[in-house]
Formats: structure tokens, C-alpha cells, sequence
């Protein structure tokens, strides 16, 4: 082997990206659609020839172990959640007869104007006719539970019911089915009454989320307090139906999910403070973690809360420690650690998908889409507006025809028109906490700075949010979500090219 092959080698880019690629390939051909392993093979050779490997079989070799490597993973998971969902099977006897059943609270999966959905984990099942437990094996079987929203109930409750249990997992795997496949939930019950066997008193955390809650919810209307909390902290429970709605069309949902901004922004704003302080590195360091830290428990570790987390603290301890940093490596590097733990995220995670794909479009067409507007005669905040929006929504559009099927028409315009604020609402809805624990005159001042803008978002979501949302077929839908992929992933090797053939 040649030194120009071992400077490809120990190029740490290049363990990176052919392990996507390898991700990729080592997932279609476990028990997905054949079709999608057949796409992707087919397109293998492209890459090749755009990279110049043809000639570096050892490359070659390398995707295949590596393909080997994601398909154990990737099966293995699958096979475990298949076992689980076979579990459920035989114990409710193929979901029929009403079972009592007891298990604990640990996760709200969504809320609307009359119910709340939890996840419960199962620890007990029971045959109402028999009285008589079953044991369970698998301590992973998770139901969802849908409980009105006049029940009082918190995370981490231990409750009992007496209901059917009803099938939940149909195959393929499709929208919530998928979601809820990639989540451990195999079934789903109605609760109209429960006891609660054990009440688990909140943590600080949860005490801090629900203050922080109960004083925006006092000081603004509900839609705006929903959105408000959405931004800030990811919680999504005071917003009405209409609303979310309004949003999902307009192709704005993103900024309710806590992802990489806030992140990003949480550290800024710590390090700018802590510049002005007379401590060592190795200490300020240690305070950015220790803050960040307590934030991603704060917004609930979701997998673009712990993809952000990761990302920016191995960013910021690369930056100011060794002075330099590759974002797109870092990104993928994270990327695939988060594989390693969880080898289905990247196929059902829709809000990992969103928000990965959208961090690489705005890296990577950063300074082509800045040369193109640098043309144009405007302030240059307009302009990175415009550039951070069409960059995230291209390269989100494959993850949206993926998971949701089609495409809102004029998401592109609505997130230019509010992407501005964004980093501001968080900003000042921080500052809007902290006015509240000095003295509410200083809370009236600053109300006006937090309610307009968001208003304004609102009315630009429910303004978008009347238009047309474009519905791809079915049948066409695997087709054309896999060509943009594999389009994107050409044009990310091709871009990449230099990076990865040659030693920095």
C-alpha cells in the first residue's frame, strides 16, 4: 500500500463518511425493502467515479466490512423489538380480552385539545376474568395510553387500569406505526379512569420546566405561551390543535423542536459571559458542560437534543482548545456515534432526520448560496436569512418526503420571513424568566419585547399555513425520497472531495 493510500486512511473524514454510506447499504439489505438496498448499490459506483477510487480496491473492502458491521447492528435491533412485539402478542392473547394492567409513566408522546398520550413501560399484566399475572420478560414493552386531559398524572407515576389492550404495530412499518416501532410502543390503550399506585414527586429539573411553564403561561395568551415553550424549552403542551396545524403547513414545525440553535446559542451566550471572568480554560470549559448539560435534561434528551449537544460541545472543545474544527466532520462523527447507540434512529426518527439534514444543507451550501446573493445590494443579516433558510430547507426536503409524504409549497418563503427571530424569542424569553424572579414591573416592561414577535411568527404560520401542501403518491414516494438522497450524498462526497483525499 502506497503512502498516498495511508494518507487517505488515517484522514479520520474518511472513517466517517464511507460509514454512512456503508450505514446506508448495511440497513436496505436487512429485512427493509429490497428495493431500497437494490437503489443504493446501484448507486454505489457513481460515487466511486466521482471520488476517483475506481483504482483503490482497499476502499471497496472497507465499505463492505463496514456494510457487514451496520447490517449486524441494524437486524439485531430490529430482531429485539420484533421479539417484544410477539411478547405482547401471546400475552393478551393477539390483543383480545381486557387485562389489568400496571406500569409507569415515562414519556408524553403527544397532546390535543381533549387527551394526552403517554408511553407506558408494562410491569405487570393481568387476565381480568382470572385475576391471574403474567410475567413478563422483556422489560422494554411499552404501550401508548391515551388519558384525558382532565386526569391529573405526571411522569414516572405508576398507575393501574383496567382496559383492552389494542394492536398498535402494523407492517410496513408507515408514519406513527413506524414511530412507534423505533420507540418500543407495540400497543395502545384508552384510560378514562386509573389508580395511581405510586406518585413520583418532580425533580428540580422538572420543577424548573414546570415554573418556567406556569410563568409564561400566566403572563401570555395560550397559543403564544405554546409557542413561547416550544421554542425555548421544546414543550409543546399548551398549543391547540389549529395551531399545530397551521405550522405543519406552512412547513415552520421545526422551530418548536429544541435542535442545534438553541444549543449553539446556549453556549455563545455562556462563553461571552465567561470571557470577562479571570479563569483557566480547563475551567471554563467544564461550565459550558455543566450548563449545556442540565439544559439537554431540561428540554428532554430527544435524539436532535443529544445530536445538538454533542455536536457543539465537541465543536466548542475543538475550537478552543485546538484552534480549528470541520463542522461537517464533527456533525458526521456524532452522527455516527448516535448509530452506534441507536441503529434505527437515522430510518424512524423523523425529528433526527430533519434536523441532521438541515445542519448539513446549511454547512454546505453556505458559500455557494453567500456568493450567489453577494450580488445583491441588501444588508447582509437579510442575506444570511435567506441563505440559512433555502440551505436547510433543501437538504431537509428529502427527510419531509420520507417521513410525511409530501412537501408544503411555500415553506421555503415562511421560514425566511421568521427565521430572523428565532434566536431573539429565546433570548428574550430567558431574559422574560429571569425579569420574573426580580420584580414584575421589570416582567410588564419586557412583555411587549416577547409578545410581538412571536405574534407575528403566529400570524405568518396561520398565514402559510391556508395554502396548498403538495401530497406525494405512495408508490412514488421510496422512489423519489431515495433518487434526492442519493443526489445529496453525491453532492456531499463530490464537495468533500478534497477533504477526504488529502492528509490537512
Amino acid at each position: 500500500m502506497t503512502h498516498a493510500n495511508h494518507q487517505i486512511l488515517e484522514h479520520p473524514r474518511m472513517l466517517f463518511f464511507l460509514g454512512f454510506i456503508a450505514y446506508a447499504i448495511g440497513i436496505g439489505s436487512s429485512n427493509l425493502d429490497p428495493n431500497l438496498w437494490l437503489s443504493m448499490a446501484a448507486v454505489l459506483p457513481l460515487v466511486i467515479l466521482l471520488l476517483g477510487w475506481w483504482k483503490k480496491y482497499y476502499i471497496i473492502l472497507l465499505m463492505i466490512l463496514l456494510s457487514i458491521f451496520w447490517w449486524h447492528l441494524w437486524s439485531r435491533e430490529y430482531a429485539n423489538r420484533e421479539l417484544s412485539n410477539n411478547e405482547l402478542i401471546t400475552i393478551t392473547n393477539g390483543f383480545s380480552g381486557s387485562y389489568r394492567v400496571s406500569g409507569k409513566i415515562n414519556r408524553i408522546l403527544y397532546k390535543n385539545d381533549f387527551n394526552t398520550t403517554y408511553r407506558l413501560n408494562i410491569a405487570n399484566i393481568a387476565n381480568k376474568s382470572t385475576g391471574k399475572y403474567i410475567q413478563i420478560s422483556d422489560p422494554k414493552i411499552h404501550i401508548s395510553v391515551d388519558i384525558p386531559n382532565n386526569l391529573t398524572i405526571n411522569i414516572w407515576d405508576m398507575i393501574e387500569y383496567n382496559w383492552k389492550i389494542n394492536p398498535l404495530i402494523t407492517f410496513p412499518l408507515q408514519w406513527f406505526s413506524g414511530y412507534a416501532w423505533y420507540n418500543r410502543i407495540y400497543g395502545k390503550s384508552t384510560v378514562p379512569t386509573f389508580k395511581k399506585i405510586h406518585t413520583e414527586l418532580p425533580n428540580t429539573l422538572e420543577k424548573m420546566r414546570d415554573w418556567s411553564k406556569s410563568t409564561i403561561f400566566k403572563g401570555f395568551p395560550e397559543d403564544i405561551s405554546g409557542v413561547i415553550l416550544g421554542m425555548t424549552i421544546g414543550n409543546i403542551d399548551l398549543l391547540s390543535s389549529d395551531i399545530k396545524k397551521s405550522f405543519t403547513q406552512a412547513g415552520i414545525t421545526h422551530i418548536l423542536v429544541v435542535s442545534w440553535s438553541n444549543i449553539a446559542f446556549v453556549i455563545i451566550i455562556i462563553t461571552n459571559l465567561l470571557k470577562y471572568l479571570p479563569i483557566t480554560r480547563i475551567m471554563q470549559t467544564s461550565i459550558i458542560i455543566v450548563f449545556v448539560i442540565p439544559y439537554g435534561t431540561l428540554v428532554w434528551w430527544d435524539m436532535p437534543v443529544i445530536r445538538a449537544v454533542m455536536m457543539w460541545l465537541i465543536t466548542y472543545m475543538a475550537i478552543e482548545w485546538w484552534k480549528k474544527a470541520s463542522s461537517i466532520s464533527i456533525l458526521i462523527l456524532v452522527g455516527f456515534i448516535i448509530l452506534l447507540y441507536s441503529p434505527l434512529t437515522l430510518v424512524y426518527d423523523a425529528g433526527f432526520g430533519l434536523s441532521f439534514m438541515g445542519t448539513i444543507g446549511i454547512l454546505l451550501l453556505y458559500s455557494p448560496i453567500e456568493k450567489l446573493l453577494s450580488k445583491i445590494n441588501t444588508p447582509k443579516f437579510i442575506k444570511e436569512i435567506i441563505w440559512v433558510s433555502i440551505s436547510a430547507s433543501i437538504w431537509s426536503l428529502v427527510a419531509i418526503i420520507y417521513y410525511f409524504w409530501n412537501i408544503s409549497v411555500f415553506a421555503i418563503f415562511a421560514n425566511i420571513l421568521i427565521c430572523w427571530l428565532l434566536w431573539w424569542i429565546l433570548f428574550s424569553s430567558i431574559i422574560y424568566l429571569i425579569f420574573s424572579l426580580i420584580g414584575w414591573w421589570l416582567v410588564y416592561l419586557w412583555w411587549w419585547i416577547v409578545y410581538l414577535p412571536t405574534v407575528y411568527i403566529v400570524e405568518i404560520g396561520n398565514f402559510f399555513g391556508k395554502w396548498y401542501m403538495y401530497t406525494i403518491d405512495e408508490k412514488y414516494t421510496s422512489f423519489v425520497s431515495l433518487f434526492l438522497l442519493w443526489l445529496m450524498i453525491s453532492i456531499l462526497f463530490y464537495s468533500q472531495k478534497n477533504r477526504l483525499l488529502e492528509s490537512e
